[in-house]
Formats: C-alpha cells, sequence, structure tokens
C-alpha cells in the first residue's frame, strides 16, 4: 500500500508523546494537564442529560453484547465500543458481559439522547444513575474500566481522555476482554487482520514510511505496499487529527497503536478520523527502518 505523511507527528509527539489534549501514552502515566499543556486545568469528563430525566433506567446486558433497556430500546453509548462491533467469538462475549456486570448489575442509567434513532437505538452519552437519581459517573468510562470493550475517542476531549485512561487500567489489570488472548492485534499479522474486515479492532506495530498523496495521508508498517498494514487519513483532517506543526517523517520507526474499523484496500487498512484514534507506545526505541523505494499512488 502507498504512504502519506503528515502530522502524526503533530499530536503523537506533542510535548509528552501523547495526542493531543485526549490521547494517551501507551505505557506511560495519565496526566491530562501534560497533554494539554503545563498551564491546562484537567477537566472532568461532563455528561449532559435531558433537563427531565427521572430516576433512571434499569439496563442489562444481552446475549449479543450489546446493551438493552427495560423497555427494549438498544443503549449505544459514545465512547465504547461494545462486542458486538468487536467480536463474536463466545469468550470475548462471556468476558464482556461478567465485566459489565461488575458495572451495570442492579444499576440504573441516565441516556443522554430523549429519542432513538431510525434503528430504534439510544445513542450518545449517558450515565449510571447515583444516590437519588442523580447522574453519577459516565457509563462508557466505567464500562472501559471494568474491561467490558474498546475506546472509541469521540466528543468532548476530556471523555476522550478519561475513557482511553480506563482502557489502560482495564489492560493493565487485565480485566474483562483484556484477558483473552489477541487483544490487541500486530500490524504485521496480515492474514489475522483481514479476517477482521468489518469489526473495530487494536492494531499495534512500528511506522516503516510515512507517504502522502493529493487527498491523504498514509502511514506503512510493512515493506510491500499491495499486502501490508496501511493506516490512511484523509488530508483535510490531518491536521485535526495529528497536529501540523511536525513533519511526519519524524513518525518512521515509531510504534504506535491505532484504532477503527479493519477495511480490505488492497490489504488490511484503518482509516482514521478522530484524535485519538493514534496512541504513541511508551518505552520503545524509534529505530529508522531502511526506507523501500516511494510510490506517490497506491
Amino acid at each position: 500500500m502507498a504512504l502519506p505523511r503528515r502530522s502524526v507527528a503533530g499530536s503523537l509527539a506533542a510535548a509528552t508523546g501523547a495526542i493531543l489534549v485526549c490521547a494517551v501514552t501507551i505505557g506511560a502515566t495519565h496526566d491530562p494537564a501534560r497533554a494539554a499543556g503545563a498551564d491546562a486545568e484537567p477537566r472532568a469528563c461532563a455528561i449532559v442529560l435531558p433537563v427531565e430525566h427521572g430516576d433512571g433506567v434499569a439496563v442489562h446486558w444481552s446475549e449479543t453484547g450489546a446493551l438493552l433497556l427495560a423497555d427494549g430500546r438498544r443503549l449505544v453509548p459514545d465512547g465504547i465500543v461494545l462486542p458486538t462491533r468487536i467480536s463474536a467469538a463466545p469468550a470475548v462475549l462471556r468476558a464482556a458481559e461478567a465485566a459489565a456486570a461488575t458495572v451495570i448489575e442492579g444499576m440504573r442509567v441516565h441516556p443522554g439522547a430523549e429519542r432513538a434513532d431510525r434503528h430504534g437505538r439510544l445513542t450518545g452519552d449517558a450515565a449510571l444513575a447515583a444516590q437519588g437519581g442523580a447522574a453519577g459517573e459516565d457509563l462508557a468510562t466505567a464500562l472501559l474500566r471494568a474491561g467490558a470493550g474498546f475506546a472509541e475517542p469521540a466528543g468532548d476531549a476530556a471523555c476522550g481522555a478519561e475513557r482511553l485512561a480506563a482502557e489502560a487500567e482495564a489492560q493493565q489489570q487485565r480485566r474483562g476482554i483484556w484477558a483473552q488472548p489477541g487483544t490487541i492485534l500486530k500490524a504485521a499479522d496480515e492474514t489475522g487482520l483481514l479476517r477482521r474486515a468489518g469489526l473495530f479492532t487494536l492494531v499495534q506495530g512500528r511506522v516503516r514510511a510515512v507517504g502522502v498523496t493529493r487527498e491523504r495521508v498514509y502511514l506503512n508498517f510493512g515493506a510491500t505496499w499491495r499486502q501490508d498494514f496501511t493506516v490512511i487519513l484523509p488530508k483535510e483532517d490531518f491536521a485535526i487529527i495529528l497536529g501540523d506543526s511536525l513533519d511526519p517523517a519524524m513518525l518512521r520507526g515509531t510504534m504506535v497503536r491505532v484504532r477503527g474499523v479493519v477495511r480490505v484496500d488492497g490489504g488490511p487498512a484503518v482509516q482514521l478520523r478522530r484524535t485519538g484514534e493514534i496512541l504513541r507506545v511508551a518505552g520503545t526505541e524509534t529505530v529508522p527502518p531502511q526506507r523501500p523505494a516511494r510510490r506517490n499512488e497506491r
């Protein structure tokens, strides 16, 4: 696959190595203030609920790995990817269900959305109900900390940072789905990645080359562009995702973790659209790889 270039470095290398304000450097202690700048004050994740949100609604976990409200509606909270989009493997579903039970069993939730979408789902932020029916912790953050899913950076930057940190905690403690083998795929596992086409996946590997075309930026993880794993960024979104102040060539040799839906574009690929979808892995040496012949088009 071909390669583009731009500033993944902009966000990735932002002072502490975190990607913009809502990113977390894998393997490092997360500090939202440092990620945003020395003078920044950490902000809590604020969930905005309808004015009349009552005492909350009972919620349970379905056999397919979805959240269902007592009235039958499906709840799809922002900020977390549940097993319905990750894997249908029974072991993963059981691990996620057990993890989710530690959060939602006997609890009620406050959905942020008042109306369901055309698929009958309530999407958006959601909070656990605290004592007296008040809004408590962000539901996605609590589920991520338990190991019930993957973080999906979206919306408020403070929420994105908290959710990524919660996911990192679950991984470190091997909670829920993080106790299952193969939770993070290696970028070199092209066959395994192709099997996950259409599924939300976490992929980790070292960037071998960075390239750019008129419309796209590419990060390549192998020497054979038509077969290797590639990360694709629309040029117009690159500055938002990665920053616009660093030469993308600085990413060569850097170990990163990316997240998104795997697609087949010659070989397996993931297209990034948001800040926080690419993170630097701390504690890994950056060794500039031998640069293969460059192609301008894929």
